[in-house]
Formats: structure tokens, sequence, C-alpha cells
């Protein structure tokens, strides 16, 4: 569509531009979802500082708006850092 052509503003064009601007915007910023996955990831298990972690994973999913493999190999992680340690104290809690 050219800018001197008149645009539709129905609700199911604007639709189908946000879409057509959604899926031209796909394959240039996965990058960026992995970048903040690992940072994510590396923040968890060298740093420890769990509540930075998961501010940088869900601004990934915010920028992103597709999953990726590391962040689900983050989700594993987090229920790891969280679950294990609960168990532990569970477990040997006299």
């Amino acid at each position: 569509m050219s800018e001197s052509e008149p645009r539709d503003y129905s609700k199911s064009a604007i639709l189908d531009r946000l879409r057509q601007a959604r899926k031209a915007r796909d394959g240039e910023i996965v990058w960026l979802g992995w970048a903040l996955d690992t940072v994510a990831i590396f923040v968890l298990i060298a740093f420890g500082w769990t509540l930075v972690s998961i501010l940088v994973f869900v601004g990934a999913r915010f920028a992103v708006r597709v999953p990726t493999l590391i962040g689900w190999g983050y989700l594993a992680a987090l229920l790891g850092f969280i679950v294990v340690p609960m168990l532990f104290l569970f477990f040997n809690t006299p």
C-alpha cells in the first residue's frame, strides 16, 4: 500500500496490518530473545539473582513474543533453583 492510497481504519484492516508487521518483525528480533534468555540464565546461575533474572526473562517475552529453546531451559533452571532447596529443607527439617 502506498502512502497516497487511503487507508481503511476498520478493525479487521488494522488487525491485518498488525499481523503483517509482526510477521515481518519475527525473524529480525528472535536473536534478541535468545540473547535475553541467555543473560537471564547466566544471571540466575552465576549470580543467583532470582528476581533480576525473572525480570530479564519477562522482558525477553515482551520483546519477542515467541518462545525459544533456551527460554524453556531457563524455566527448568528456575524451577530447579527454587524447588530443589525447598525440597532439601522440607526433608531435612526435624
